[in-house]
C-alpha cells in the first residue's frame, strides 16, 4: 500500500451538513443512570396471537437491565424504578398500550414490565420496583418484559 506524496498534502475540504446533538444532566442523586440504559429497545420478538387467546395470557419474559454508576452508599443503601407509560385501559394499570401505527394492528394486548419478583409494576410513574440493595459504584437492576 503507497499513498504519493501528492495526495498526502492534498488541501482540507470542508463539508457542511449534519448535527451532533448533546444530552445529559447533572443530578443530585446516589447514583447516575448509565448512558447505555437511557432509551433501550427491549426485542419481544414475535408472539403468535393464539399464544394470547385468552384474558390474562402472557408471553414469556424477556430480560433487561438498567444500570447504575458511580453509585455512593453514604447517600442511599437502596434503590428502585418507576416507570411511566400509557396503559392500554384504566382496568390494566400495569399494561402499556402498544403504537398502533398500521391497520390490523393487535388490540387488546400491551407490555407488561416485571422487577426482580416477578411483580408486574404499575406504569403511573409512582409506583416503585423492589428495591435494590446499593453497593459502592456500579449496580445492575434486573427487570423483564413481556
Amino acid at each position: 500500500l503507497s499513498l504519493s506524496s501528492a495526495a498526502a498534502l492534498a488541501d482540507t475540504t470542508t463539508v457542511n451538513g449534519g448535527t451532533v446533538h448533546f444530552k445529559g444532566e447533572v443530578v443530585n442523586a446516589a447514583c447516575a443512570v448509565d448512558a447505555g440504559s437511557v432509551d433501550q429497545t427491549v426485542q419481544l420478538g414475535q408472539v403468535r396471537t393464539a399464544s394470547l387467546d385468552q384474558d390474562g395470557a402472557t408471553s414469556s419474559a424477556v430480560g433487561f437491565n438498567i444500570q447504575l454508576n458511580d453509585c455512593d452508599t453514604d447517600v442511599a443503601s437502596k434503590a428502585a424504578v418507576a416507570f411511566l407509560g400509557t396503559t392500554i385501559d384504566t382496568n390494566h394499570t400495569n399494561v402499556l398500550a402498544l403504537q398502533s401505527s398500521a391497520a390490523g394492528s393487535a388490540t387488546n394486548v400491551g407490555v407488561q414490565i416485571l422487577d426482580k419478583t416477578g411483580t408486574a409494576l404499575a406504569l403511573d410513574g409512582a409506583s416503585f420496583s423492589a428495591q435494590t440493595t446499593l453497593n459502592n459504584g456500579t449496580n445492575t437492576i434486573p427487570f423483564q418484559a413481556r
